[in-house]
């Protein structure tokens, strides 16, 4: 049996859901307000429109070379869908999930989830070893970008 790290983090954003689902389903708007490009020292752009299914977020070591994408692959208005192909320990490809899913309470507050799974392309010792440890991190980022995104939309008056 293959272990996966996995986790749900959330928050709740005092800004409508339609608010909130533009935020994280426009890849332009993410870049806005993630955690990512300055922990990993990677620069980042969009390969499409940013806002269509297929649409990727590619990301650029300070060589140039491409070190992974996380391509739009699912938009409905209680969910976002992203799938990531890039480089993980020792160089090995990981295929990591990201999805928000979108909750409403009530006209001007939305909690959102955050769920996250990946599975280290290792042998049993090395991937446990290397789960525990990106866990921690990548969960940590995951934490700081949803009080990104919570700070960025509340910052700007309700459209509502």
């Amino acid at each position: 049996m293959v272990s996966a790290v996995e986790w749900t983090e959330n928050i709740v954003v005092d800004r409508p859901l339609e608010q909130v689902h533009h935020a994280v389903a426009d890849e332009h708007e993410l870049m806005q307000w993630s955690a990512w490009p300055e922990a990993t020292g990677y620069t980042c752009a969009v390969d499409g429109d940013g806002r269509s299914t297929g649409s990727a977020i590619v990301f650029r070591d300070r060589r140039g070379v491409e070190q992974g994408r996380q391509r739009l692959t699912r938009v409905e208005p209680d969910r976002v869908e992203y799938r990531l192909r890039n480089r993980g320990p020792f160089g090995r490809i990981m295929t990591p999930e990201l999805d928000f899913r979108l909750e409403p309470l009530g006209p001007s507050r939305t909690r959102v989830h955050l769920d996250f799974r990946a599975i280290a392309p290792l042998p049993a010792g090395a991937r446990h070893l290397v789960e525990l440890v990106l866990g921690r991190w990548a969960r940590r980022l995951h934490v700081e970008d949803l009080r990104r995104l919570k700070v960025r939309l509340e910052a700007v008056p309700s459209t509502t």
